[in-house]
């Protein structure tokens, strides 16, 4: 049997399966999605799946393999974990296929009851080199339906950067060449920092393909790389996996390594990450042989004093005990006292989960005389260790520096990365808490009406209507396009905050519109399928997610809470508001 007999074989019995290969959260260890992966199930087939897809192309039967290698993906994503993402690889050379049909994807998840949110379609660059044109189209149509896009094999190709720069896709997936190796090569590592700096930018996930071994692994958590795909981590299967309880345990060390010295990762922003653990002394030793031990040991700046159930009794710094023991009756009146003898009331304790920036402020706001004295940790109410200012005012440019180079350009609000370290760190605490997700209703109807520097005045107005009514203590984010998050832990003036941004957001946009579109309430735009159409005006949608009545362990169980909200949201006419 040739070739061509082969492959009208495939397609007219369905020799095509389908695996699934897991992606997993570098910055959690989650279980995050899954890449379906299309196996030819024909016995004694000298081709490749790579070559099918070369045959069908030159056959003009692409679109046909196409379709059996989606419909087969679909088929069996039922059974993926709630909340999930699956990955579908498309070759952008179908476009151009005469039985390409516009609505495939979703009318079959309509049937098959899959949320459209979770789809994500990976578009390879290496097969789109010789047409940028075909490329552009591809990634246009899925965008048009409302699907999340990802560059597949990210650096193979010849396009490099620039054509990330032409389009907005939500993922990048470095190819496995560049992953392959990488912790024992500088060149490729000097490669993604520029990727992950232009990313973190942009707005835009980076997800490392190819993983094979634990030092490959260690290298791109160190280079802050958002999702990883590899035999290391896990195999394909024709079955959802869940990850082996072995490589979450890896995962959580590895992070756990990395995060003392690098303020990028979750909790470095509060005190016990830089708590430096020094023993406390009793408050019963003598005085005399901690003056002695200080002056000969020129490094000791403090002694801690708690007593044995570890309670905070105080502080001798190292000018306070020195000076007691000076002067003509100094030795005299200390030297049979006892430690707690000679503790004063002025000193700092803060709790290990206190924020840097508000450790700091307390210990500035100390009198001059005790400004620059250690700080107490405490961890429930039990010693810890100390922070200096200086540790404090260095984790603080630190955290700044990283949060103004996270920032989206466009609006100034922190991006993935900030927003990440900030659900981290609220999953993992015991606040009550709210995580509050923004969109925009008919803004690429907007954007394609307007252009692309009107939407951009759309989306800096929603930054300010944000800035306008959240609090110094909330939490504000941009995740890209017209995606925004806040996180709140006050639980009182939640429905307040949602109702007050609506409102103000919806007084702030008359002047991004010609008088005739206001004053008739709708603008003329084209639809998914290029025809002109009706628009409302750009209203906000925001759905809210607390953990009043139910926690989450991980964000996939957040993710999928945050996406049936959105969705119920989504379903409302206009401004709307969903809290669950």
């Amino acid at each position: 049997m040739n070739s061509v007999n082969m492959l009208v074989e495939i397609l007219d019995r369905g020799h095509i399966r389908s695996v699934y290969q897991p992606i997993v959260s570098l910055q959690d260890g989650a279980l995050w999605g899954y890449e379906a992966l299309s196996r030819i199930d024909l016995p004694v087939c000298p081709l490749n799946i790579e070559q099918l897809f070369s045959l069908a192309n030159s056959t003009r039967k692409l679109w046909e393999l196409e379709k059996l290698c989606r419909t087969q993906a679909l088929k069996g994503a039922h059974a993926k974990p709630a909340g999930t993402r699956l990955f579908l690889n498309v070759d952008p050379n179908i476009i151009h296929d005469p039985e390409f049909i516009s609505g495939f994807t979703q009318e079959k998840l309509s049937k098959l009851q899959l949320n459209p949110d979770d789809i994500i379609f990976e578009i390879t660059e290496k097969n789109a080199v010789s047409s940028f044109s075909v490329f552009t189209e591809a990634i246009d149509h899925y965008q048009r339906q409302g699907f999340k896009i990802a560059i597949d094999d990210f650096g193979s190709g010849y396009s490099g950067l620039a054509w990330a720069c032409a389009f907005s896709p939500d993922y990048l997936k470095i190819d496995m060449s560049i992953v392959r190796g990488i912790d024992r090569d500088t060149r490729k590592r000097a490669v993604v920092i520029g990727i992950v700096k232009f990313c973190q930018e942009a707005g835009i996930q980076i997800i490392a393909e190819g993983i094979e071994t634990k030092e490959e692994l260690s290298a791109l958590i160190d280079l802050d790389i958002d999702y990883g795909q590899g035999y290391f981590l896990a195999r394909p299967e024709e079955k959802f996996q869940t990850l082996r309880e072995e490589l979450s345990t890896q995962l959580q060390q590895l992070r756990q390594k990395r995060q003392p010295s690098d303020p990028s990762q979750p909790g470095f922003d509060t005190v016990g990450a830089i708590c430096q653990r020094k023993p406390a002394v009793s408050p019963k030793e003598h005085a005399l042989s901690l003056y002695e031990r200080m002056q000969a040991d020129p490094s000791l700046t403090e002694f801690c004093v708690a007593d044995d159930e570890g309670r905070v009794r105080g502080i001798l710094p190292r000018s306070y005990l020195l000076g007691r023991f000076s002067g003509q009756f100094g030795y005299d009146l200390y030297s049979r006292r006892t430690a707690g003898e000679l503790l004063g009331q002025d000193y700092l304790v803060v709790d290990c989960g206190s924020t840097v920036d508000k450790a700091a402020a307390q210990a500035m706001e100390r009198g001059f005389a005790s400004v620059y004295d250690a700080i107490i940790v405490t961890e429930q109410e039990r010693y810890l260790g100390i922070v200096t200012v200086r540790d404090l005012l260095i984790a603080t440019i630190s955290i700044r520096e990283k949060n103004a180079a996270d920032a989206s350009p466009l609006t100034g609000l922190p991006g993935n990365n900030a927003i990440q370290r900030t659900i981290g760190k609220v999953l993992h605490g015991s606040e009550n808490y709210a995580i509050v997700y923004l969109d925009l209703d008919n803004f690429k109807a907007y954007n394609d009406a307007y252009g692309f520097t009107n939407g951009d005045c759309m989306l800096k107005t929603l930054a300010k209507a944000m800035k306008l009514c959240c609090s110094a203590d909330d939490f504000m984010g941009h995740i890209g396009g017209d995606d925004f998050v806040i996180i709140t832990r006050d639980m009182e003036r939640l429905q307040q905050l949602c109702s007050d941004i609506i409102d103000t957001f919806a007084g702030l946009i008359q002047p991004l519109y010609s008088p005739s579109d206001w004053e008739r309430g709708y603008i003329v735009s084209k639809d998914r399928n290029g025809f002109p159409k009706n628009f409302p005006i750009v209203t906000l949608s925001i759905a809210a997610v607390t953990n009043r009545t139910s926690g989450f362990s991980e964000t996939a169980a957040l993710s999928k809470a945050i996406a049936d909200a959105k969705k119920q949201c989504k379903q409302q006419q206009g401004n709307a508001m969903i809290i669950v």
